[in-house]
Formats: structure tokens, sequence, C-alpha cells
């Protein structure tokens, strides 16, 4: 990967990520509670059919299991098997896993590195921290394809997850705090530059690059009775509206979850059920697949490279 960022280009994102919180965007709850015990699925895909087969549960093991990312052929997830999150790896040939992290700290959402050097984490130095101290401590890091931590790539602290437009820029979902009525936020961070882009106030935790790579995915959810998968990049006057979401009541009962496949589509959990939109501007999502006996509410999901796999959550219903 490029140098991931300069030390003036570091000063820059943090004063800025400091007037960011200051205006619209500090903090969070306490550390997290206890999650609820959560699975992750793999499917066979067959876009041309219409079809996901072969549904298995890659995590048969108790309590959270969330984060998937496909590869090389395997499955990264975060799990909490050590007392702490770790990254774990499956490996779809030999139906096999192996933890690729162990430390001390806490990591979350591992994502892989274009150029094959490693993966980017939300990292939590100090697992038992609590209230503002555990999301002010919460940083995008490096880490090498070992699971070693590297480096941080930005100091900016209160990120939830992130999402790579290229080695020179990255999404960050910053945390916020609904006490204090301050919103989450997105933001494009420039690392040669050291500058970051507010694109939404609102957004949903899921991020994404479009198709053409030219701009962040995100679920808008300005509209509390009507969520919609929006796309932006710095300079933009506006972002373009992709497709609404699934309908649903209860805010609860809505998805903000989502893959893009590599034939330009996007797949959706709602419930048990996999919604697809064809990437045709104006139409409308469509049931792909009821996986309704996965025995939960499908979460977040990521798709192969070759579009011939889903990996996916399912937080587990209570029996």
């Amino acid at each position: 990967m490029n140098k991931l960022v300069t030390s003036c280009g570091a000063i820059a994102i943090a004063l800025l990520g400091a007037s960011l919180h200051a205006q619209t965007t500090p903090a969070a709850p306490s550390a997290p509670p206890p999650a609820p015990q959560s699975n992750i699925f793999l499917a066979d895909l067959d876009l041309a059919a219409g079809t996901a087969r072969q549904v298995r549960n890659i995590t048969p093991h108790a309590g959270y299991n969330n984060q998937p990312a496909f590869h090389n052929g395997t499955v990264l997830f975060v799990s909490d098997r050590s007392g702490s999150t770790d990254i774990y790896r499956y490996d779809v040939a030999s139906a096999t896993t192996t933890q690729v992290t162990a430390t001390e700290a806490a990591e979350f959402s591992p994502t892989p590195l274009a150029d094959g050097s490693g993966f980017t984490v939300t990292r939590v130095a100090d697992p038992a921290l609590k209230g503002e101290a555990y999301t002010e401590s919460q940083q995008l890091w490096r880490y090498t394809v070992d699971g070693k931590p590297a480096a941080a790539v930005l100091p900016t602290g209160r990120v939830g997850y992130h999402a790579w437009l290229d080695a020179g820029h990255v999404a960050l979902f910053l945390v916020g705090n609904d006490e204090r009525k301050q919103p989450h936020t997105l933001v494009l961070a420039d690392l040669a530059k050291g500058s970051a882009a507010l694109l939404s106030s609102a957004p949903g935790r899921s991020l994404g690059r479009t198709p053409d790579g030219q701009r962040v995915s995100f679920v808008d959810k300005s509209d509390p009775a009507h969520w919609v998968i929006k796309a932006m990049t710095a300079g933009d006057r506006l972002p373009t509206v992709l497709v609404a979401t699934p309908a649903a009541e209860k805010e609860a009962d809505r998805s903000e979850d989502y893959c893009w496949l590599p034939d330009g589509s996007l797949m959706m959990g709602k419930g048990g059920v996999l919604w697809r939109w064809d990437g045709k501007a104006g139409n409308p999502m469509r049931v792909f697949a009821d996986l309704g006996d996965v025995g939960g509410d499908i979460k977040r999901l990521a798709a192969s490279a070759d579009g011939k796999r889903l990996a996916f959550v399912v937080q587990m219903r209570s029996k």
C-alpha cells in the first residue's frame, strides 16, 4: 500500500476530526453491551438462476461472530472466542478455521487491502475502557497478513466502520452520541492531503465502493421512515440516489446491511430474506432468496470476487 499518511497530513486529519466532532459528531455510548448470538453463514450463489444454495453455518460457536470479508479463497471475520474480539480466517476449500490475531486489543471489521499487504481493522487498544474513552480509542489500523499490528492509518478516533475507495482515500463512519444528540457522520479522508470531506450526517453502518470505483455508497437514514442507498464522493454537491431499501413499518425491522456483487448489482438482507437490486436506475429491489430456515435475521454481507459465494451474518433468534 502507498505511504499511509504524512506527518503534517496526520495533524490535519486530527484537527479536522476534532472540528467535525465539535460541530456535529462527538461521542458514543459506553463500551458495547454483550452482543446477541450471531453466526456467519456461507452460501453458493447462482446469480443467473437466482439461487442461494448449500447454505451452511461456518461459525458454530456460541457468542459473537460477525463482519465477514472475502480474501483469497478465505473469509476473514471477527469472533469473541478469547475474551476479546480477534480476527479469524475460514478457508473455504478445506472448511477449516484459524485464528489470525491474538492481541490484548479488540479488533473489528477486517478489510483486506488491495495490494495484498494485509488488512485494516477498527482497533480498540484497551477493551476494558468505558464510555467516551472507549469510543475515542477506536482507530483505523493496518495489520500484516499474519495478523500483527503494523501502524495506525490515521490518528483520528471514534472510527466505527470503514471502506477503502482506493489506496489514498478511505471512508470513515465516525461514531456519535445519542444522549448528546450528536449524530454519526460519514467522512471521506484523503491520506495524502491530510483532509476529509463530510459526506453524510445520517449514514448507516454498511459502507461500500460503487462498481465504477469512484464513489462511496451508504444507506442514508435522514428520513426515519424511508431509508435509501446513496453514493457520493468529495466534491459532489449532492449524493446520487441509487435505490430504496426494503420497506418496513418499524425501524428495527429495516435493513442497513448490503454488499456489491461483481456484476454491478447489490445484495441486501431483511429478516431471513435476501433482496437484490440489479444496479439499474429506477428499478426497485426484488426478493432473491428466502432463507428463513437459518434461524434469525440476516445482517452483514460480503460477496466473493467471482460472485459465486455470499457470506452473511445471522443474528440468531431466541428459542
